[in-house]
């Protein structure tokens, strides 16, 4: 199985070579996460201090781990942290969250043992924190074999992964008991970890970061503050579309259309997941009549859409909505983080995939602080919230209170953590 897998890392590094040659951005990606520029992004005089090395794979996993790594740091400040995540857009969201924190930010190494080895002599880390979903064969293996600790924190599994893996049991249940300690977010992912093989002693339900965030504090002044920095008048209405996939972008803009006509003055902020998909979202919104702008442009104007092309922005752009549209939820992506919107006291409305967030959504469900639905019925949701106003506001009102009911996990982590130093 080893020779397979080691096998199957070349053959994906050979056939990227066509996509690497026509397009310069993934030649780059390549190169970073062959460890090329670590020796830019790690002092080597830092070795000898034996860091603790953060990982998160990209974007929803840099947010959730940034108050455990800023805790981290506050706690054991001589300890110095090397943060790597593993996409382009995690890399830069680290660096804007984390670049006066930690000691280090660089690109999560492909899972070639060479290239492993490599990073672990110029990191030469005391411990290893990994997120969620990153298990890497031959990264665990070569760790365990260096006696590396390597704990796995706010771990979940989901039924379409725990189907596959359990095809692979056997060799997969000796690559995921080589890590120290998981902790899961949900009691599912417990027993799916278990069945895997991972030992009981090892794992303990801890719940899930995304909830341990600083609640913020909303007022007129910063609504007012953010709705000039975007363009938009103080007396339009906004809603947002939030980490929105192709396939829910006409059906936003369609429903965006429709509202329209009851009220003309209602303003769509529409954030594409990918930024490759900026322009993309920008021409489909134009072509459909809207008077469109993107968020980096400098025009001025009464605008009926604004595209969302930065990265980072989206968690606080949320504060001036009347009410979100969680993406990647119309279709079978899985959806993505509704408590970004939830902090800000915003209702939030997402469609039947949610699998990716799927004990966070049922307990917004239950509480009444979120409405699930199929496409057809996005208008009338939207349109109960424009109309209604006070329903919108209770309902964000419940989702910052299960939010406020469900923090406290970065201690418990960090007490965890302290165990392996």
């Amino acid at each position: 199985m080893w020779w397979l897998y080691n096998s199957s890392l070349w053959l994906g590094l050979l056939l990227s070579l066509p996509l690497r040659r026509w397009q310069p951005k993934m030649q780059y990606y390549f190169y970073y996460r062959l460890g090329r520029t670590l020796r830019q992004d790690w002092s080597v005089s830092l070795r000898e201090k034996r860091p603790v090395w953060f990982q998160a794979l990209s974007v929803g996993e840099v947010f959730s781990v940034v108050p455990l790594v800023k805790g981290f740091c506050q706690h054991w400040p001589d300890v110095p942290v090397f943060f790597t995540a593993s996409t382009m857009t995690g890399h830069k969201i680290a660096i804007n969250q984390l670049k006066h924190t930690v000691a280090g930010i660089g690109y999560f190494p492909l899972d070639f043992p060479s290239n492993i080895n490599y990073y672990l002599k110029m990191i030469n880390p005391r411990l290893i924190v990994l997120t969620e979903t990153d298990i890497w064969p031959n990264f665990l293996k070569i760790t365990k074999e260096r006696e590396i600790p390597c704990l796995l924190l706010n771990a979940r599994i989901s039924e379409r992964s725990y189907r596959r893996y359990k095809l692979i049991r056997s060799w997969f249940s000796e690559t995921i008991n080589r890590l120290s300690f998981v902790g899961v977010q949900r009691p599912e992912d417990a027993e799916r970890f278990l069945h895997l093989g991972v030992s009981s002693e090892k794992i303990k339900i801890m719940g899930n970061l995304k909830f341990d965030k600083p609640i913020p504090q909303i007022n007129t002044a910063l609504v007012m503050q953010l709705k000039a920095e975007l363009g938009i008048s103080n007396y339009q209405p906004v809603w947002i579309a939030g980490s929105t996939h192709q396939g829910e972008d006409e059906i936003i803009l369609k429903t965006h259309k429709a509202l329209l006509q009851f009220f003309p003055e209602l303003c769509l902020i529409i954030a594409p997941r990918h930024p490759e998909r900026f322009d993309t979202v920008t021409q489909l919104a134009i072509d459909m009549g809207f008077r469109t702008k993107r968020r980096t442009e400098e025009k001025e104007g009464k605008w009926e859409v604004i595209v969302l092309d930065t990265l980072g922005e989206l968690a606080r752009v949320y504060a001036v909505a009347a009410f979100v549209f969680i993406g990647g939820s119309l279709v079978p992506i899985g959806g993505h983080n509704p408590l970004e919107a939830a902090i800000w006291g915003k209702p939030v409305i997402f469609g039947p995939f949610m699998f990716n967030f799927s004990e966070i959504a049922k307990q917004m469900l239950k509480e009444k602080a979120a409405v699930q639905v199929k496409e057809k019925e996005i208008f009338n949701t939207c349109r109960n919230f424009l109309e209604q106003p006070e329903l919108a506001h209770k309902m964000g009102k419940r989702g910052k209170t299960i939010i406020a009911n469900n923090q406290g996990i970065v201690k418990e982590y960090l007490r965890i953590i302290e165990r392996y130093l």
